[in-house]
């Protein structure tokens, strides 16, 4: 089947209309989950009914428990018990909110899912939709040491530290495609930040618009420019990811404490030998390609399909043009587990170095129908 993909241009949709409506009730009070079977029992593989004297409220969930000794194990290890994932669909990830009584124990976890037919996907074949246990990388102090003069090449070759530095406010307008039952559809995009903490990304198509909009401790969908929708704090947190997972942004978070970057090996990207960056920061990791100049030709990341599979996802750029003094790409192009993707590909149809943004594209439409 093809896979078409919840990263950045579909998560706002299914995060702010399916997932808002379905879970307000949820934000207001703590939902009774796992249909009041006891956690501690459950991971054992037990269906246990809780006593309401022996509850938890933890997250977004009431847990019950049958003893006071269970209740103990889960308060001495409550990652180990609780609903896993931060209660986000164990098929479809952070963008899709999951139902507290559709769950699953898969070697002693507890999952929930946003569907039935979520449950029974996952249910066939779990390995497709969890991240395998890694182990945290280790890099030498050789590997930092050629990683931060590859990142400080990179900063020049794409116009260097006080241009890249002093970014006020970015605007892209990109064209791509969706795949609707119908067939493929083009896609206007505009992405407008405002930094150094508002985003905000319209998809258009024929008869259709929404915005995806992130703003301090906050992030909503606006549908048809007049439908508002709140976004769970799961799917805000992995959309600050999307947004801030490119190379200008990678570049922008150098001088963060938690940024790392430390060479893992030499790859190919196209024709253009690469040394392989590894990066992390805020909870991102991803892979950037850096030629002999300094370009960023590839960037690559674990990601999830709109089938909820996780795998590898790729980026590679190309036409590079001059932009008030910034280098960037015109064109990307996207593949998952190596198979190229029309949803993942844009060509850039224009690019604004700090142009003038009004501030009200970050606010909530004053005339709303919820």
């Amino acid at each position: 089947m093809k896979k078409l993909f919840t990263i950045m241009l579909l998560l706002g949709l299914i995060v702010g209309v399916t997932s808002a409506q379905s879970s307000q009730s949820q934000e207001r009070k703590a939902a009774t989950a796992i249909e009041g079977l006891d956690p501690v029992m459950l991971s054992q593989g037990k269906d246990v009914i809780g006593q309401q004297k022996y509850s938890i409220i933890r997250g977004d969930f009431e847990y019950l428990f049958a003893s006071e000794e269970n209740k103990s194990a889960f308060e001495k290890d409550p990652a180990r018990y609780e609903i896993q994932l931060n209660g986000a669909c164990a098929r479809m990830g952070p963008s899709v909110y999951g139902n507290a009584d559709l769950f699953t124990v898969y070697k002693g976890r507890i999952y929930i899912f946003g569907s039935a037919n979520c449950l029974k996907l996952f249910e066939a074949a779990p390995e497709k939709y969890l991240e395998p246990e890694t182990t945290k990388a280790s890099p030498t102090a050789e590997a930092l040491r050629k990683g931060a003069a590859l990142i400080a090449k990179a900063v020049e070759s794409t116009g260097g530290a006080e241009k890249i530095d002093s970014l006020a406010g970015y605007i892209e307008k990109r064209t791509g495609t969706v795949t609707r039952q119908s067939g493929p559809v083009e896609a206007k995009i505009v992405l407008t930040k405002l930094f150094p903490d508002r985003v905000r990304q319209e998809r258009m198509t024929a008869g259709n618009s929404f915005a995806q909009v992130i703003r301090p401790g906050e992030m909503f969908v606006v549908v048809q420019q007049q439908r508002v929708f709140p976004g769970r704090e799961n799917a805000r947190t992995e959309l600050e990811k999307n947004f801030s997972r490119t190379p200008l942004e990678i570049l922008r978070a150098r001088q963060r404490s938690d940024f790392k970057a430390y060479t893992i090996g030499q790859s190919k990207s196209g024709e253009s030998v690469v040394e392989i960056i590894a990066v992390e920061f805020g909870g991102i990791s991803a892979r950037i390609g850096i030629d002999a100049t300094g370009r960023i030709l590839s960037l690559s990341y674990r990601g999830r399909s709109s089938e909820g599979e996780v795998g590898e996802i790729t980026e590679v750029y190309s036409d590079f043009r001059a932009v008030a003094g910034l280098t960037l790409p015109f064109k990307i192009a996207g593949a998952f587990n190596g198979e190229q993707v029309a949803e993942l590909s844009f060509a850039v149809d224009e690019i604004q170095i700090n142009p003038k943004i009004d501030p009200a594209l970050f606010e909530k439409p004053t005339t709303t129908k919820q």
